[in-house]
């Protein structure tokens, strides 16, 4: 397998990564780390109840997050869709200080931390904070899965081009416009026996004078974890190399901005 970035990520030790120290000036957009589980056989309202456990700040305006579910039947002329059908999983929701967000599904709890960027020990913490609240009270069957995920963000300036930030982009090749209008790129990765790295990058509409630029870093986690302990040894396993992903696929251009 060809190096990525940088290094090689199917290495399971990554010796080869590059050395990194903490960002003055973190570029995350927003920074995730999401607890994927089986649930019990419990309604939404078991749930929402578990919600009002949660400290005053989370005490906000709660949006349902449902699925809608269409059938397709073919026969003679088109296909007819059937009436579809939602089914809610759960509700999203922020603080009142506008610093975290949280997505508590039936299967997943994904907790947001909202620029300004502060730091790991700080918001690996209130997820955890509210974890505990959350499980306590709704007591999942099993978790099976955990993630870490930072979504970065550049601005472009007129006249710059994205190789000037990022490694990992789309080559386009000689002979073809080289000027992006739009680009988005998407690539999943091994990086070990449990676990993968889905990266992405690509431009937002752009705003006057700059184009926003994105670098989406996760790395996703199957386990099994006996107890609390293990679990959350298993998140804090992902910082490290989801960090040396990131420096391995920024120019030193970029990195200077955030010094």
């Amino acid at each position: 397998m060809r190096p990525i970035c940088g290094y090689n990520l199917k290495s399971k030790s990554l010796e080869a990564a590059l050395p990194f120290t903490t960002l003055s000036k973190a570029p995350i957009k927003e920074a995730l780390i999401g607890i994927r589980v089986q649930p019990n056989d419990y309604s939404l309202s078991v749930l929402e109840d578990a919600l009002n456990g949660l400290p005053d700040d989370y005490n906000t305006k709660r949006e349902p997050i449902t699925l809608t579910q269409t059938q397709l039947t073919f026969g003679p002329g088109v296909p007819q869709a059937t009436n579809p059908e939602q089914k809610q999983l759960g509700w999203r929701f922020g603080t009142k200080s506008g610093k975290y967000a949280v997505q508590a599904r039936t299967d997943w709890l994904i907790f947001s931390h909202l620029p300004p960027y502060s730091a790991w020990p700080t918001f690996s913490g209130e997820a955890e904070r509210v974890w505990r609240a959350l499980s306590f009270a709704y007591k999942p069957a099993d978790v099976n899965a955990v993630t870490v995920r930072n979504i970065n963000e550049v601005s472009l300036g007129l006249g710059e081009n994205v190789e000037k930030y990022l490694k990992f982009y789309i080559n386009v090749p000689e002979g073809v416009p080289q000027a992006f209008k739009n680009y988005f790129a998407r690539i999943e990765l091994h990086h070990s026996d449990d676990t993968a790295v889905v990266m992405q990058s690509g431009l937002l509409p752009p705003q006057p004078n700059i184009a926003p630029l994105l670098l989406d870093i996760e790395l996703v986690k199957t386990v099994s974890p006996k107890d609390e302990a293990e679990l959350w040894r298993a998140i804090h396993a992902l910082r490290e190399p989801k960090n040396q992903i990131f420096f391995s696929c920024i120019t030193p251009e970029w990195e200077a901005k955030l010094r």
